[in-house]
């Protein structure tokens, strides 16, 4: 029991991150890197990213304003012993979900009226209060910029395509971006993306390590479907099998959710001069002129993320 409690908690908390965070997920795309064994390489993606949680804080920020609420009494109900016995009779042989309900409901005192109302005012501020915090965690994760206000995807843009590589970023609506990026450099350092200016919290699409021994490994976590085990790395495989295994239905509010996630749906390919170590493409290298090549589709099914090792040449 206590595990089954632990791993709703992780549910809990994972969803609450993924509605105030600025996650970032891939959508259609298509991948490109090419990594030369003297130690040039260039990486390209061209397709959809969408940023989580955006329209979910537009609508924090709306009810924040929001002064039109007003509180409507909920129904009030007696004791059996206070509603005349024919009544229910009636209302039990009619043998209808609610009856009950129907049959004991009466009319509200002033005092319980007031009650209810008191706590209609407590949860409404709490809710507030709860959405401003999520709110100013939002916007210290995007680097200042308030994803309440109507200009915050201007702003993202902007400083966006203030960094080198990022040649076309369109705003497609609900926080779904359509992007073309591509640049090129040395592999002897860590290479990741994507990388934003000032932004916390994001989860590498790509990543290439450059080790000492002059090999560079290439793993790409987001590209990948349902199954794989890392929580929140790259897809939502892990949160499906975590919620899963608490039981959660695809009717209920959590497969909702799922439901509603984007899903990454594309090709990843790797070319090189280099000694291919490892790879777990499902058909290895192919030739194309002096490079090796490594592809990977990526769809619902596939379980692991790409990944390769190669070695280039000694430094």
């Amino acid at each position: 029991m206590r595990g089954l409690v632990g791993m709703r908690m992780m549910a809990v908390a994972a969803v609450a991150l993924m509605l105030t965070g600025c996650l970032l997920f891939p959508g259609k795309f298509a991948a490109d890197m090419t990594v030369m064994r003297g130690g040039g390489f260039s990486f390209a993606y061209k397709g959809d990213i969408h940023l989580l949680g955006l329209s979910q804080l537009i609508a924090m920020g709306a009810a924040l304003d929001d002064k039109g609420a007003e509180f409507t009494p909920g129904p009030c109900y007696g004791e059996p012993a206070e509603v005349d016995a024919a009544v229910l009779k009636t209302a039990f042989a009619q043998d209808e979900e609610g009856w009950a309900e129907e049959a004991l409901e009466r009319e509200c005192t002033p005092s319980e009226i007031e009650t209810q109302k008191q706590a209609w005012d407590d949860q409404r501020a709490a809710k507030k209060a709860e959405d401003a915090k999520n709110i100013e965690i939002a916007k210290a994760l995007l680097g200042g910029i308030d994803p309440t206000s109507p200009d915050a995807i201007d702003e993202f843009i902007v400083r966006i395509k203030k960094q080198k590589g990022w040649r076309e970023v369109i705003h497609k609506g609900d926080g779904l971006f359509s992007v073309d990026y591509a640049v090129s450099g040395r592999i002897d350092q860590d290479y990741s993306f994507p990388t934003i200016e000032r932004v916390q919290g994001i989860s590498p699409f790509v990543v290439a390590t450059a080790r000492t021994n002059n090999a560079v490994r290439i793993d790409a976590p987001a590209f990948i479907g349902a199954g794989q085990s890392s929580l929140l790395g790259g897809n939502m495989g892990g949160l499906m099998s975590l919620f899963a295994a608490i039981g959660a239905s695809s009717d209920g509010p959590e497969g909702k959710l799922l439901a509603s996630m984007p899903k990454a749906e594309g090709s990843f390919t790797i070319r090189t001069d280099g000694e291919i170590l490892t790879n777990n493409t499902e058909d290895g290298p192919s030739g194309s002129g002096a490079l090796r090549v490594l592809e990977w589709k990526v769809n619902a099914r596939r379980d692991r993320a790409p990944e390769a090792l190669i070695m280039l040449n000694p430094a």
